[in-house]
């Protein structure tokens, strides 16, 4: 991956940067994948698909194949459900308390985290059309139909689910539609062996292990020197064994730290010996996590991290660090206290237990509600009607009118009553006090 710290820094905890820089990048994938001879030749093909299955991203361009197809869409999201993926099936998000997945906050969001919430909520529903839909619509019709209709109305038309990687005990509690579906730990498999060096150094962990890794997007090793010393430092203070998920070759590593350029994290926070996991808080990771009942020191950079490590710290079961202000001292803080107080672990394993605590496993609810859209040709049944409400009648504009035009009809007839009653007051007065004539 060419993504460092640099570029994670650049984007940070700003959720405007984060949701542009999103789109930026989906732009620029349809943009370099739409003109390739093999795709072009799919669309225009007289191939039939019952189902279009795409990843809800940025990715608008490909919603022009259910078009095509005249096939339902599926949209799954890889990620927590991203704020653009609620509007195409009326999925509830009122910022007043569903946080915004970019912003750095849990659902418990002071005055002023609320009011980002909601610039960020107008800009995902705003915003995005100049910066992502108009753009996806230049580039079905210059690469594939100059007559498609645009992306909002693929979109509106064809998306019959979405599946979201996510569940409510990690995240927070929200209405979500009947076809608004949460299948959190679907990648998760059983765990498999080990690689034979990595467990003979984890099973010689009397005090147990910690793993670190920062997973796959961020290289790990673009970080400052000073960082990656800061850690080493704090690293060789421990009694624990670490295992650090580093691309390239460190020099002065402890003898309790093992460097790999790869590990099978999932396979790895299974083992008995693993007590702490430090990571980044990407979906990933933070459902392998709370899966396996381990908790965590989150050292969010961009984008959901923050939202993700900011719940856990909220359920007892992490804390968080500034990865780009790390100092030995901060490090040892931060280790130690989750490691030496056992309600960090209790609640990580409460957490797991709750995960868990499902009818179906992640993988057999995708694999329903994949065929129950099947089944009932698109399953329109499940859309939500507020999916097609104008944004007047969402906000009750219609009906805040309608009242507002009866209590003035209400007040108009009082105001003549009372003046015809105060007329006919004063002519009766009037009438009354004239003096007779002799």
């Amino acid at each position: 991956s060419n993504f460092t710290f640099d570029l994670a820094a650049d984007m940070g905890k700003d959720p405007f940067t984060n949701m542009k820089q999103i789109w930026d990048v989906g732009n620029k994938f349809c943009g370099k994948i739409l003109p390739s001879r093999e795709l072009r030749d799919l669309y225009n093909s007289t191939a039939h698909f019952d189902l279009v299955i795409t990843h809800c991203f940025a990715y608008e361009c490909f919603s022009a194949f259910a078009h095509k197809f005249n096939a339902p869409l599926i949209t799954i999201v890889t990620a927590s459900a991203l704020p653009w993926s609620n509007p195409r099936v009326g999925n509830p998000d009122h910022p007043a308390y569903v946080v915004n997945n970019y912003i750095d906050s849990h659902e418990y969001m002071t005055l002023y985290q609320r009011s980002v919430n909601t610039l960020a909520w107008l800009m995902s529903r705003i915003v995005i059309h100049p910066f992502n839909y108009d753009i996806s619509n230049a580039q079905i019709r210059q690469y594939l139909d100059p007559s498609a209709p645009t992306v909002q109305e693929m979109i509106s038309s064809r998306t019959s689910l979405v599946m979201v990687n996510s569940h409510f005990s990690m995240l927070q509690s929200r209405p979500l539609v009947p076809n608004f579906v949460e299948i959190g730990g679907i990648h998760i498999k059983e765990p498999k062996p080990i690689p034979k060096e990595i467990k003979t150094f984890m099973d010689g962990a009397s005090h147990g292990v910690i793993l670190f890794s920062l997973g796959s997007l961020v290289r790990a090793s673009s970080m400052s020197n000073s960082t990656l010393q800061a850690l080493m430092g704090a690293f060789s203070s421990l009694p624990q064994r670490v295992v650090f998920k580093f691309e390239e070759s460190v020099d002065g590593v402890p003898p309790n730290v093992m460097v790999r350029k790869w590990i099978p994290q999932r396979d790895l926070l299974a083992h008995p010996n693993v007590r702490l996991l430090m990571a980044h808080g990407g979906q990933s990771s933070t459902i392998e996590a709370v899966h396996t009942g381990i908790p965590m020191v989150g050292m969010p950079m961009f984008s959901d991290q923050y939202n993700n490590i900011r719940t856990l710290v909220l359920k007892g079961a992490a804390e968080l660090m500034d990865l780009r202000h790390l100092t030995e001292k901060k490090v040892l803080s931060a280790v130690t206290k989750v490691l030496n107080n056992p309600r960090y672990k209790m609640n990580a394993e409460r957490l797991s237990h709750q995960f868990r605590d499902r009818l179906a496993s992640p993988l057999d609810t995708a694999v329903y509600w994949t065929e129950y859209v099947l089944r009932h040709q698109g399953a329109p049944q499940l859309r939500s009607q507020l999916a097609d409400l104008p944004w007047y009648r969402f906000l009750l504009l219609d009906v805040t009118a309608f009242f507002l035009s009866c209590l003035l009809v209400v007040l108009f007839i009082i105001r003549t009553i009372v003046k015809c009653a105060w007329l006919c007051i004063i002519s009766i007065y009037t009438r009354t006090r004239k003096p007779k004539s002799d």
